[in-house]
């Protein structure tokens, strides 16, 4: 590729990546218009970047392209909620179960410590937040499933969004971690199917939490 190819890679990814930021931090409202000119001027790019950025995040669900071609940042709505911790619970427990087929003694390490980790700052939510994050992404390292990972990184800026909408549950992060643990023992066992099956109880879990904290919010 030359250098003219790559630089509107780069301006496509920079766009996409501060573009998605603000739907997921909320600073792009839903509902709100998404409108490339204004964007450009925002970002310091020209339109085509923002374009191309904003039909990638529609494809992606975050944005919806309306019948009279404006562009917004998608509702939110429980149904979806539901929907993205359905598809999340169903590729985290795909993740596991890959990664629980090729665990080596440096992966145990790392997850060990991880869990070891969250435990020690159980009553710190953004921590234990913070820590699960990277607990999940080094199994998605582990599993070798590109595919999986790929999927999962378009669910996981649904879910930071919708987390963006709630604030904390008193004990949760306590629950978190203790569920991360059990996600961690299942993985080390090599029990692909146990793997899974713990794994999707903790995303039941979090989707429990996510829908009672966000149901007055959305509805309110």
């Amino acid at each position: 590729m030359d250098a003219a190819g790559r630089g509107r890679r780069e301006g496509r990814s920079v766009a996409y990546d501060r573009i998605r930021a603000g739907i997921v931090d909320r600073s792009l409202a839903p509902g709100s218009v998404l409108s490339a000119p204004e964007l450009a001027d925002q970002l310091g790019m020209s339109r085509t970047p923002v374009r191309e950025a904003l039909a990638t995040l529609t494809a992606e669900g975050l944005a919806v392209k309306l019948p009279s071609n404006r562009t917004i940042v998608a509702p939110v709505s429980l149904e979806e909620l539901e929907h993205v911790y359905d598809v999340r619970a169903r590729l985290e427990g795909l993740i596991a179960a890959d990664a629980a087929k090729r665990v080596t003694p440096a992966d145990e390490q790392i997850l060990l410590r991880q869990v070891s980790l969250m435990d020690r700052l159980r009553d710190d939510y953004l921590e234990v937040v913070r820590i699960g994050a990277a607990f999940h992404d080094h199994l998605r390292e582990m599993s070798g499933n590109e595919l999986a990972a790929s999927l999962l990184h378009i669910v996981r800026a649904h879910v930071d969004r919708y987390r963006e909408l709630t604030t904390e549950q008193p004990g949760r992060s306590g629950h978190a971690a203790d569920e991360h643990r059990a996600v961690c023992e299942a993985v080390l066992s090599g029990d692909a199917d146990l793997a899974e099956r713990v794994m999707r109880d903790h995303i039941e879990h979090a989707r429990a939490v996510a829908i009672s904290l966000a149901r007055p919010v959305v509805e309110g």
